[in-house]
């Protein structure tokens, strides 16, 4: 179970700290004792509120994970091959990794050739429709999840660079199984905590202790966990509804970082994030983006890539789709490309304390 420190959660020097995790489970003064797993926590931008109630509407178009859903790709959806325009252009980045999320009832293959196929836990999820049309799984909120072998590719040492890129439509706002902490960590390379703890993706519950509505973020870990650095796009409350997809990219860079960083001598580094096609705004929120507001150094570790939940202890209620890392950071004009091949549509929003886009 995950827990959040209360002493952490004091705004310092631009940025709003974050929390704290570990294998232990062990309170912080001022928090609450929580079961096995520890809850991670990160550094966080400041803005946003729960205003909101948190819809808890049922699925978006295009299928439940109820009995009965349909559970078949669509046609030229077959495993191992691109089947989509979204496909070919994801491959002609070069990503070390890449999963449709279409194959629900086998093996997922990596479309890249690299042979890192997932297997899915708990069940077969459901199929429901992309913005394109293509096929992705459906996760339950309560057992299903996609799990993926370590490589060394799916580390930011490697290189000193790591992008995630998925597609996530969440079907609730407010998760049922969120651990007790108000979110729900939808990818991560952090199965276990301590000690082999990553970077992972995190999306807030509409109403949440932090005041994050449905803010979502992309984290880093030293490997025991405990507070981590991040990268937060934080929608205004309402923006996002069940049902809607986003595109969300995460990047990590060991090799640079904005000037106001601090500790970036001994530190180096900065983590980003983009939701839609529009990036978060790191100058609104420094420190929040730096690997040195945590004091936090990526190592590389034997944890799985998993996917609708990170460590079983939260689950993500809804769909995932199109997964790809790359070992370097993707261009802004790249990420606009794939938004704009997924959707036919160029991005358009905003970030500063808050965020908003088009969809």
């Amino acid at each position: 179970m995950l827990w959040w420190p209360y002493a952490c959660a004091t705004r310092a020097a631009g940025g709003d700290a974050g929390g704290s995790g570990g294998a232990t489970g062990d309170p912080g003064a001022g928090g609450s004792q929580a079961g096995a797993g520890g809850q991670m926590g990160g550094g966080g931008g400041s803005g946003g509120t729960a205003g909101a109630t948190g819809a808890t509407a049922g699925r978006g178009a295009g299928g439940s994970s109820d009995a009965g859903a349909d559970l078949r790709p669509e046609a030229g959806e077959t495993g191992g091959a691109a089947s989509s325009a979204y496909d070919l252009a994801v491959l002609a980045d070069h990503p070390v990794g890449y999963w449709a999320m279409n194959r629900p009832q086998g093996t997922e293959p990596d479309l890249t050739g690299n042979g890192s196929a997932g297997s899915y836990r708990g069940g077969p999820p459901a199929l429901v429709d992309l913005p394109n049309g293509d096929r992705a799984a459906d996760f339950d909120g309560a057992r299903q999840y996609l799990t993926i072998p370590s490589r060394a590719s799916y580390s930011i040492p490697t290189t000193g660079n790591l992008t995630w890129e998925g597609w996530i439509r969440p079907d609730v706002l407010q998760f049922p199984n969120d651990g007790g902490g108000g979110y729900v960590d939808w990818l991560g390379k952090c199965a276990e905590y301590a000690p082999t703890c990553e970077w992972e993706a995190r999306m807030y519950d509409t109403t949440n202790a932090q005041n994050r509505c449905n803010r979502l973020s992309a984290y880093v870990f030293n490997p025991g966990a405990g507070l981590g650095s991040g990268a937060d796009w934080q929608p205004t409350c309402g923006l996002f509804q069940p049902g809607q997809w986003h595109h969300v990219v995460g990047e990590y860079t060991t090799l640079s970082q904005p000037a106001a960083c601090p500790a970036a001598a001994t530190y180096p580094g900065s983590i980003n994030i983009w939701v839609d096609g529009i990036a978060w705004s790191q100058a609104a929120h420094n420190p929040t983006g730096c690997m040195g507001q945590y004091n936090v150094t990526p190592v590389a570790n034997g944890s799985p890539i998993n996917v609708g939940s990170m460590a079983q202890d939260t689950w993500f209620a809804g769909a995932v789709g199109k997964l790809a890392i790359y070992d370097y950071l993707l261009s802004p004009s790249q990420v606009t490309a794939h938004y704009r091949t997924m959707t036919g549509q160029a991005p358009s929003g905003s970030c500063g304390n808050t965020c908003t886009s088009s969809r």
